[in-house]
């Protein structure tokens, strides 16, 4: 996976592209990968970079690299794409954009986005079990159709030269960001669900009963802590985590009725 999103680019939209048919190559046809933005019912957009959706409710585009606009009730994940991630306390003066305080705003900008939810008690759109006759799974959301958000980047870079002090430098600088986020008022679920940045992954988990090791998680939730694994092969791994998250969420409806509501009143 590395080696063909490292091939024949230098840094730009050239990783992007190549994750997009990374990404083709690994996911079932049911889902679709682009680049673009996710738009809500408001008509409020963010994103503009790898969008991962539901291609029966979103035409697929012919390139999967192509830009789009995709309502965010056929999204599965946004992924903000790096080729280096900065997780100092200030980024390179040379890729500002690339810094992880950034990359986490980008993600959480796309998580506040407007759309239904669907209740654990809901298997498909309009069909559900009765009202309280599902109980939530440990260290998963309440809800069946979180927006699951993640970064990813080739390299990583924090200014610690051992890789034990580059996990605990992105663990502290997460708890900083973490930390402002919920000063604002605002939850800790807009935060990535996974990190994954050279050989250094960051994903939720849940203790184990009985005092095991923590399991992990596809997405972030109230019971969910933050786990850092270093020396693994970071995106090959978040690939797989992508898609354990994708074949947990069951998406809501489209709001056609509100789109109709607002286009019939016009006609003669």
């Amino acid at each position: 996976m590395r080696n063909k999103a490292r091939h024949n680019f230098e840094l730009g939209d050239g990783f992007e592209v190549a994750l997009c048919h990374v990404l083709r190559a690994l996911l079932p046809e049911r889902v679709g990968i682009c680049r673009g933005y996710i738009v809500d019912r408001n008509g409020d957009a963010a994103g503009n970079d790898i969008i991962v959706f539901d291609a029966t409710r979103f035409r697929a585009p012919r390139a999967p690299e192509s830009n789009e606009e995709v309502p965010v009730e056929a999204v599965f994940a946004r992924i903000e794409a790096k080729h280096t991630l900065y997780a100092h306390a200030k980024a390179h003066d040379s890729n500002p954009g690339q810094s992880l305080v950034k990359a986490c705003r980008q993600v959480a900008d796309v998580k506040r986005l407007v759309r239904a939810e669907v209740p654990l008690d809901m298997d498909a759109p309009r069909f559900g079990r009765p009202a309280g006759s599902v109980e939530r799974r440990p260290g998963f959301p309440v809800i069946r159709n979180p927006l699951y958000g993640a970064v990813w980047a080739l390299k990583l870079e924090t200014g610690e030269p051992e890789q034990s002090d580059r996990a605990r430098a992105m663990s502290l600088r997460l708890r900083e960001i973490e930390d402002e986020l919920v000063g604002s008022g605002r939850p800790r679920v807009l935060l990535p669900d996974a990190i994954a940045a050279g050989d250094l992954l960051v994903v939720q988990a849940v203790a184990a009963p009985g005092g095991g090791e923590r399991r992990v998680r596809p997405f972030i939730a109230p019971d969910t802590e933050r786990a850092i694994f270093c020396g693994v092969p970071a995106l090959a791994t978040a690939a797989l985590h992508l898609r354990w998250a994708i074949e947990d969420i069951v998406l809501g409806e489209v709001p056609w009725v509100d789109w109709l509501d607002a286009q019939l009143p016009a006609a003669e």
